[in-house]
């Protein structure tokens, strides 16, 4: 069993092929890999500021 953030590590942000690994629904995947590029989005916004 692979886990969400091995997929998204190996396959990027393609849904389809996240999805086909984890067994779920492309639209499930497509939540889960926003959340996740929002996180590392947010993560760098703030690692922005802290050098400004």
């Amino acid at each position: 069993m692979i886990t969400f953030l091995e997929a998204f590590t190996k396959y990027g942000p393609d849904v389809e092929r996240i999805a086909e690994a984890l067994g779920i629904t492309p639209p499930e995947a497509d939540r889960l890999v926003s959340r996740e590029m929002e996180r590392r989005y947010q993560a760098r916004i703030r690692g922005e500021r802290r050098r400004a």
